[in-house]
């Protein structure tokens, strides 16, 4: 391969997904068909695992917090009860989500790609993919697909060799095989940036989640000041593509959620959401990546599954632009495999909690909440099935690497040695065996400090959920999910595995 790659499509996804290839210098022409960077809130949350995804891509989590606020704890008012839970895990720069408009996500975005000498070239639309028999054309031989691009300048023809369809569930493009026509899931989401009344005001750093016998909704705090107020509302097919206006929305926060709105509210938009998964997110040239690939009927899942998407595409797009063509399309096919039987687990996931918003019988929902039975509009944690890139066994294998467990100072793979908390510590000899096998494949050795076995992943909490808390010997990917998951005592296990993965490295 030549590397030829081009994102269509400059959102967070898109965006992050430039940075990874930038980061490992490959090459990518990225085109967006808006005139500029997207304005407005959009979906204001970010996760924690999706904030250690953006730190791993060198986008400052500093400058990220300036510019956003904790979200600390989710209030539940559900036909009279009431209950608190807190959102922090810890300290430091994850301990809590993050609200921040997406207007300065995207912009944080673009400065590090900028940095990194990529750049965007706004006002230019993608068309259509022409896929290439395998034959020669004027574009040069074997060039897997032809774009055609329309921008200022008129239309081009440009030979590719991948094409990243970012461009939404909306930007439908010829050539790309998109979903069929899949029905909404019997409701609208009303969307609005809004001023609360003192008296019906959150508290800092807290949304609430309302529902009773009329209606269901919530508020988000949003940096700056103001509220987004979201408010689930019957399905209306007739007047499915009408935008509400202000008086409205400020009737229906009263009779849905009996919230008191002051002023005008600012931007304002209703959704029918779609739940749907596209069969193959990679077909042949064409990788489909964010809202292009899958729909969630809760646009909070849609943002962070897209940027952890853009994390791993990222880096596996790189590396398959420098293996042999084999090679690169079973890296990218494993793209395909691991991120749908996520988007499968957050389809349902995100249906059922919108369940408990909807169709559940509210008392239901209010006894689940006066025995303190959680589940918050938050994605599971993906963890990745045995594979090609995954070793079977351990306890941390296909989960992402344990918060603190330390990271190579570069992109891609690399060794860690963590010590365990357990009486079994691994002595001199261990740790020059483990450098050795990481040194022998070219790859970094990262020793680290104590990581408690409760910090394994969300599937791991619990210290007896991990059999063995002392030493372990990891293989960590390049988006910080582990591959390889052994003792120490035993590193010839792991130079194994790394002999099954090395075309991939």
């Amino acid at each position: 391969m030549t590397g030829r790659i081009l994102i269509a499509g400059a959102g967070p996804s898109g965006l992050l997904c430039a940075v990874e290839l930038a980061a490992r210098g490959v090459p990518c022409r990225v085109v967006d068909r808006r005139p500029g960077p997207a304005g407005g809130s959009r979906c204001p949350t970010l996760w924690q695992r999706t904030l250690r995804v953006l730190d791993a891509a060198g986008v400052s989590v500093e400058a990220l917090r300036r510019a956003g606020t904790a979200l600390e704890r989710k209030r539940f008012l559900i036909a009279g009860a009431d209950a608190e839970v807190d959102l922090r895990s810890g300290d430091g720069p994850f301990a809590a989500p993050l609200l921040i408009r997406q207007e300065d996500l995207e912009r944080l975005l673009l400065e590090r790609l900028r940095a990194l000498g990529g750049a965007v070239e706004y006002g230019v639309e993608l068309l259509e993919v022409r896929r290439n028999d395998g034959g020669a054309s004027r574009h040069g031989a074997g060039a897997p697909a032809v774009v055609v691009l329309r921008g200022p300048d008129g239309v081009e023809e440009a030979p590719v060799d991948r094409v990243v369809c970012a461009t939404g569930a909306a930007g439908r493009v010829a050539g790309v095989t998109g979903p069929a026509d899949v029905a909404p899931v019997g409701m609208r989401w009303l969307l609005a940036d809004v001023s609360v009344a003192p008296e019906d005001t959150p508290a800092p750093g807290v949304e609430h989640i309302l529902r009773d016998h009329a209606g269901h909704g919530g508020l988000v705090p949003l940096p700056g000041g103001g509220h987004r107020l979201f408010l689930a509302l019957p399905d209306d097919p007739a007047g499915a593509d009408r935008q509400p206006a202000p008086a409205e929305v400020v009737e229906a926060a009263r009779r849905s959620v009996g919230v008191r709105l002051t002023g005008e509210p600012g931007a304002i938009w209703a959704v029918r959401p779609r739940s749907w998964v596209a069969d193959a997110f990679v077909d042949g040239p064409v990788v489909l990546l964010g809202d292009a690939a899958r729909s969630f009927p809760m646009p909070v899942h849609g943002l962070n599954t897209g940027l952890q998407e853009a994390a791993e595409l990222g880096w596996k797009l790189a590396a398959a632009a420098s293996l042999p063509a084999a090679a690169g399309t079973e890296l990218l096919a494993t793209y395909d495999a691991e991120r749908r039987t996520a988007a499968e687990r957050i389809r349902e996931r995100a249906e059922r909690v919108l369940g408990y918003g909807s169709t559940v019988p509210l008392e239901v929902i209010r006894d689940r909440l006066l025995a303190r039975v959680f589940e918050l509009r938050t994605e599971p944690e993906t963890v990745h099935a045995p594979g090609p890139l995954t070793a079977a066994g351990g306890a941390l294998a296909g989960h992402r690497v344990p918060e603190g467990a330390g990271r190579a100072a570069g992109p891609g793979w690399y060794v860690a040695l963590l010590p365990g908390t357990g009486p079994a510590r691994p002595g001199a000899e261990a740790g020059r065996a483990a450098a050795a096998v990481a040194a022998r494949f070219g790859l970094p050795l990262v020793a680290c400090p104590a990581v408690p076995a409760a910090d394994a992943g969300d599937a791991a909490r619990a210290p007896e959920d991990v059999p063995d808390a002392g030493a372990r010997l990891l293989l960590v990917r390049p988006d910080g999910h582990v591959s390889f998951d052994g003792s120490p005592a035993e590193p010839a296990v792991l130079e194994r595995h790394l002999q099954s993965v090395r075309r991939f490295l």
